[in-house]
């Protein structure tokens, strides 16, 4: 056993420090000095004679303090009660006393009804391919939605709520049998590699939300309002859905080239449209001599009829109108004989002799003619697009056809009297009482 001889107290508690050594007051073991001075622990955070001339280092206690869960309620008062919002979360104090607020989970409503009122806590409502659809868990996905329509717009909130609904009733029933078709043609080869997939996706979604579980848990929640289970049933869902319309409504948009011609023959107006001509205007009451002869004089000195528009003032340059030329040109315009022969009677750019037309003085122009971009069937990037336009509109109907093929082999229960239903408890919830 090496024992240690204190000779001096500075140099024994550097010495004992660097060695990570304890003194203890082992009077057999050490030399104990005359002018030796006993130090305390106490010493270290606490001003005293022995450390007047030292710095103490203190440690705010907010560093040692347990973290706490603070839940915090908010009450709004609605049409149908009062609506109270929890949220709890964990609040962590930093070493500066301020502190840091996590959010654990989202926020929960919940309604508080007035007294007398009643509210449809649950109502199965039917069966969807054997599974039952209840009230409450579909009017949760939408909840917030038909409270905004209650608030923003009153005088039209039933037959608001009534559209959204139906339209989202039928979103959740066509999901709810595509999955359930998708999960019944699945081979147990296949069940495997959907799990496998499975298994990866988390793996990567733990990778892009912070490294592990607990952190991509939190960021999940805050971000789409589902915990990591929830998330990846969702994911798989949709991979379903998208790999059984590919199979049974992909081979049903096939576009052939007598398709494509057919397309385009039904729309040569709209890819060869005819030319754009502008024509202009100087009118000028009959009572108005003095400048029915200024511009008479303008026109026999050799202006043009833009010049004599400047000079008039005219907004945009005398412009009358545009029009769409058709195919016997101007003959087929929507006009007086009389105007047609008079601009028919001049070339583009040329005034027309002046014409009275009930108590006005008029002069026409034809002021441009502007040519279309033509474009051919042989243009590859029309073809493609044809060809795109003929493949979604095939899809949507195929995709349609699959639908209602489904609903009749599996949906046991009236579709319209499961959303009239809902809509019949949406009012009763959340609509003002009279």
């Amino acid at each position: 056993m090496t024992i240690w001889q204190i000779v001096d107290i500075k140099s024994s508690f550097v010495a004992a420090s660097a060695f990570g050594l304890v003194l203890c007051g082992c009077e057999t073991m050490v030399d104990r000095p005359e002018t030796a001075t006993e130090v305390l622990a106490y010493d270290f955070s606490h001003r005293s004679d022995a450390n007047s001339n030292l710095d103490i280092v203190q440690v705010p206690p907010s560093v040692f303090s347990p973290e706490e869960i603070r839940i915090s309620v908010e009450t709004e008062t609605t049409a149908e009660g009062e609506k109270i919002t929890t949220q709890e979360s964990r609040v962590e104090k930093n070493a500066d006393g301020t502190e840091k607020v996590i959010a654990l989970g989202p926020a929960t409503d919940e309604i508080r009804l007035k007294l007398g009122d009643k509210w449809t806590i649950e109502s199965l409502i039917g069966q969807i391919n054997g599974r039952p659809v209840y009230a409450a868990k579909f009017m949760t996905s939408i909840e917030d939605r038909i409270l905004r329509i209650v608030v923003e717009q009153p005088l039209t909130a039933q037959r608001e709520i009534e559209k959204l609904i139906t339209e989202r009733f039928q979103q959740y029933v066509n999901n709810e049998l595509i999955i359930s078709e998708a999960e019944g043609m699945l081979t147990s080869e296949q069940k495997e590699g959907i799990f496998a997939w499975i298994q990866s996706l988390q793996e990567q979604t733990v990778a892009g939300y912070g490294g592990n579980r607990t952190s991509a848990t939190q960021s999940l929640e805050d971000q789409f309002g589902m915990n990591m289970e929830q998330y990846l049933q969702e994911k798989r869902d949709e991979a379903l859905a998208i790999d059984l319309l590919r199979r049974r409504v992909e081979p049903r948009t096939i576009v052939s080239w007598r398709d494509v011609e057919r397309q385009y023959s039904m729309l040569e107006a709209d890819f060869n449209p005819n030319p754009q001509m502008s024509i202009g205007r100087i009118r000028l009451p009959l009572t108005d001599e003095l400048l029915i002869q200024d511009v008479q004089g303008r026109f026999m000195g050799g202006e043009t009829f833009a010049q004599v528009a400047a000079a008039l003032k005219l907004p945009d340059g005398g412009l009358w109108e545009k029009y769409t030329l058709p195919e016997n040109g101007i003959q087929g315009l929507d006009f007086a004989d009389d105007i047609k022969k008079a601009l028919l009677a001049v070339e583009s750019g040329q005034v027309t002799a002046e014409l009275n037309i009930k108590s006005w003085k008029t002069w026409y122009c034809v002021l441009d003619v502007q040519m279309q971009v033509s474009r051919s069937i042989f243009e590859s990037a029309l073809q493609r697009s044809i060809r795109r336009g003929l493949k979604d509109q095939r899809a949507a109907y195929e995709r349609m056809r699959f639908l209602a093929s489904l609903r009749d082999h599996w949906v046991t229960n009236d579709i319209d009297q499961m959303t009239t239903r809902l809509i019949v408890i949406a009012w009763e919830r959340y609509l003002p009482k009279k």
